[in-house]
């Protein structure tokens, strides 16, 4: 009987010691595999956080390779848009506002001529020791020949030795065409807007 009891007790021994044993490699499995978990959490939040690095840093270096490109098509667009700004305005502000900016471009002795009887001039200069006769057209379309026609016949009238019509926008062909024929200098959008850049003025609407 002893011996029996003897063995019942070491087979139970041995029964909780492979559970013990069962039970550690179980705690040291599942703490590998947590282990295993945080450590693929942290690769794959890193990679993200990675990602999201080359990612900003990609767009940034794109933003300043590109600073020099928007600048550039701002400074074209604000050349080519600043011209439009005048028709806003009326014809008579037209006129002096063309005026205003020719005294800040070097013209001297700039009067307007009467309303009414200007004879196809509205303004009248002096530049370099040459007399000018200027047609100014606040049209949003093509200005056609009749306005070098009245440039031309206004420089006969007063007596000048050169004559220009000025616009915001552009010229038709017949106009450029009379206009080299009868050496009238045609200023359009562009050299509006040239002039208006070096003056400084912007265009105001009294209404």
């Amino acid at each position: 009987m002893p011996d029996r009891r003897k063995r019942r007790a070491e087979h139970g021994l041995l029964w909780h010691l492979a559970d013990a044993l069962l039970s550690a490699v179980d705690w040291i499995c599942r703490g590998i595999a947590g282990a295993g978990v945080l450590l693929m959490r942290g690769i794959l939040r890193g990679a993200l956080l990675l990602c999201r690095g080359a990612g900003r840093l990609l767009l940034g270096l794109v933003r300043v390779a590109a600073l020099p490109f928007r600048l550039l098509f701002r400074l074209i667009g604000g050349r080519r848009n600043r011209a439009a700004q005048c028709l806003r305005l009326t014809g008579e502000e037209f006129e002096t506002y063309c005026a205003q900016i020719l005294k800040d471009n070097g013209f001297r002795h700039v009067e307007l001529t009467p309303m009414g009887g200007d004879q196809g001039v509205d303004i009248l200069a002096v530049k370099d020791g040459e007399s000018w006769a200027i047609q100014c057209k606040n049209y949003s379309g093509a200005v056609g020949n009749f306005a070098v026609q009245e440039a031309c016949a206004g420089r006969e009238y007063y007596g000048c030795d050169r004559a220009a019509v000025i616009c915001p926008g552009d010229y038709t062909r017949a106009a450029r065409e009379l206009a080299e024929s009868t050496d009238v200098e045609l200023w359009a959008g562009d050299t509006l807007s040239r002039l208006m850049r070096r003056s400084g003025r912007r265009p105001h609407h009294s209404a």
